[in-house]
């Protein structure tokens, strides 16, 4: 006779091994927002094609994938409502480590994402005071000019940054980066440190700086936002302030996985 307790381990691990390949095609599909055939997530994921097709196939009759034609599966519309909902999640999480960094530094801060090329601000503190920077949620800017854009790129590799923003780019001030050796030396800079710096790259008159969090949530980047009048003679001070405001809100949220 099976041992009943021997088939329900059988069971559990079978089970554990196919959200374990349904989580990698997922990731593999959300770093492709335009699509990947059956048979490039085959590739991308180190299975036969038709364990793909099977996993791809479970995925899609729950929402989770959508799959268009021969070339096109990309994430569902259960999922993107899924990661709404994260979003707003860490806002809420956010918040409160938000407004303390806030009112430690009397500058504006935000929280911001990556969405394609950009940096979308998706929450702000602004501070209370005359002069004073407010910038407008929803708004998009260049990944490679902001603080909180180059902190999230340079969470990942220098191929990675290349891939996505190319290597020329577009001047928004005088200062603004202009080649990927520009982006690729700055990079490296803030891997070192842990900071970015946005010195009037962006925007004439604001400097800020930024932090990126790797968390179980997602990537977010947290920026002071401050006219550059009084950026400089408080950097110092700043630079403490987002580096323990990253600390306690990873530390909250928790740390992403290692990834390959």
């Amino acid at each position: 006779m099976s041992d009943p307790s021997a088939l329900r381990d059988d069971e559990r691990s079978g089970g554990i091994q196919v959200i374990a390949r349904a989580a990698k095609i997922l990731n593999a599909l959300g770093e492709c927002p335009n699509g990947m055939s059956l048979g490039e997530i085959a590739q991308a994921v180190a299975l036969p094609r038709s364990t793909v097709q099977r996993i791809v196939s479970a995925l899609d009759s729950v929402q989770l994938v959508r799959v268009q034609g021969a070339g096109g599966v990309r994430l569902g519309p259960a999922l993107l409502r899924l990661i709404a909902t994260v979003h707003t999640d860490v806002v809420a999480i956010a918040q409160p480590w938000l407004q303390s960094l806030c009112d430690a530094t009397g500058e504006t801060v935000s929280l911001a994402r990556a969405s394609g090329l950009q940096l979308a601000i998706v929450h702000c503190v602004v501070a209370d005071r005359e002069l004073r920077v407010v910038p407008r949620i929803g708004m998009n800017l260049p990944l490679y000019s902001t603080s909180g854009g180059k902190a999230l790129m340079a969470l990942d590799s220098d191929e990675a940054a290349r891939a996505l923003v190319g290597d020329a780019y577009e001047a928004m001030t005088d200062l603004t980066i202009k080649t990927f050796p520009e982006l690729l030396a700055s990079l490296k800079a803030i891997r070192r440190t842990g900071i970015s710096y946005d010195r009037g790259e962006t925007l004439e008159g604001i400097s800020t700086m930024a932090v990126a969090i790797d968390t179980i949530l997602g990537r977010y980047s947290i920026s002071l936002l401050v006219p550059s009048t009084r950026f400089q003679k408080h950097e110092a001070r700043f630079r403490d302030a987002i580096l323990k405001c990253k600390e306690g809100l990873v530390d909250e949220i928790g740390k992403a996985a290692l990834r390959d």
